[in-house]
């Protein structure tokens, strides 16, 4: 393997300082603090489902979306279901977006308002749906808040370990109201790293296998929980040193991307840069791996060509 160095296109001060300016003339501090109790809600809605998951199996309705890895529940739709409204009637001139229903206007009667809107908000009302319909108690609720395309708030909240992270561009990271930081491992060889696989992997030769095998080479271990949001406030936190993943989607990062930036994190694309949404792919770290860890994709990518 090489030893060569790839460098990100732009540093994470300067990514924070331009989200910053996105953020200039909203006050970040006071969504914040009403859309905080709205993941919460939400999540006691899923909670109310992990029960009777675990007490009446085969009790909760689930359909299939693209196919049989990729379930969506009476839940996911319930949990979405709040949080618009919830959302709609805090913030009536904001779009949102969400993972199952798509497009949302703020108010019957306000369409032009909120599609002129700057404010969007990418909602994944219950991201780790596979884990959530087996009982398997991992996944959260998911809101992030775009200021003109720009990620600049985000809020995940751990309904089964009543973990609320939440930040925003310039005011920090918190886990339950206290400041979190990422970790200080600065060689990919002592790095605990997460991911995950795309809905297609079954069948698309672009499923994460070349790369999860090479970072199980290069890492000290590799772990796949199912769940984005979680995977990225877990490096936020110090929990994980990295994370990547392809075939991702905005609802998806949206919100983690923010935690891990103002938790002094580094997130880019697989090449560097800042188009996580456009290539939908995305590699977080504490910054000290992050240049090692875009090696590894750089020099996998490489070989799969080659072959």
């Amino acid at each position: 393997m090489t030893t060569s160095r790839i460098v990100p296109l732009m540093s994470a001060p300067n990514v924070q300082s331009a989200a910053a300016r996105a953020a200039a003339g909203h006050d970040l501090s006071a969504i914040l603090a009403q859309a905080v109790p709205i993941a919460r809600e939400a999540g006691s809605i899923l909670r109310e489902g992990l029960r009777r998951i675990e007490t009446q199996r085969g009790d909760v309705a689930v359909r299939y979306k693209s196919g049989d890895t990729d379930p969506v529940t009476e839940f996911d739709h319930r949990s979405e279901a709040f949080i618009v409204e919830a959302l709609q009637r805090a913030f009536p001139g904001h779009r949102i977006v969400g993972e199952e229903g798509g497009a949302y206007y703020s108010r019957p009667d306000s369409a032009q308002a909120s599609s002129d809107s700057p404010l969007e908000w990418r909602v994944d009302p219950l991201d780790g749906t596979v884990n959530f319909a087996h009982g398997f108690p991992v996944f959260a609720v998911s809101l992030g808040l775009l200021i003109d395309g720009a990620p600049a708030l985000g809020i995940v909240y751990d309904p089964t370990r009543d973990e609320m992270y939440a930040a925003a561009a310039g005011l920090g990271a918190t886990l339950n109201g206290r400041p979190i930081r990422v970790s200080h491992t600065e060689q990919l060889t002592y790095a605990l790293l997460n991911t995950g696989f795309p809905y297609d992997r079954r069948e698309s030769k672009e499923n994460n296998f070349d790369y999860f095998l090479a970072f199980q080479r290069a890492a000290q271990e590799v772990r796949r929980v199912g769940s984005a949001a979680l995977d990225l406030c877990w490096v936020a936190c110090g929990r994980m040193d990295g994370y990547w993943e392809l075939k991702i989607q905005p609802h998806d990062i949206a919100a983690g991307i923010v935690i891990v930036r103002e938790a002094g994190g580094v997130v880019t694309d697989f090449e560097g840069g800042h188009a996580m949404f456009a290539r939908e792919e995305i590699v977080a770290s504490n910054g000290l791996i992050h240049s090692a860890m875009l090696n590894v994709i750089r020099e996998t990518r490489a070989t799969q060509h080659e072959g």
